[in-house]
């Protein structure tokens, strides 16, 4: 896994959070978002960071803690 099927996920989805795209691409979410900020440095990604989480029933974050949504540019 690597740039390539981050790249594929978010040209999906258009938009996700870090943790929804570790647990897509079986990585890490350090990894994650070390590739990611590749493709951020190279003007494909942006990062909207929004209100604090009002909380869900994913594992991939801590509820109350703002969120980082990540969205791929054409």
């Amino acid at each position: 896994m690597g740039l390539i099927d981050i790249k594929n996920y978010l040209v999906e989805r258009r938009v996700a959070t870090l943790g929804e795209i570790a647990a897509s691409v079986s990585m890490d979410l350090a990894t994650t978002r070390g590739m990611l900020d590749v493709w951020v440095r190279k003007g494909k990604v942006t990062i909207q960071r929004t209100a604090k989480c009002s909380g869900c029933n994913s594992n991939t974050c801590n509820a109350g803690d703002p969120v980082e949504v990540f969205r791929w540019q054409d």
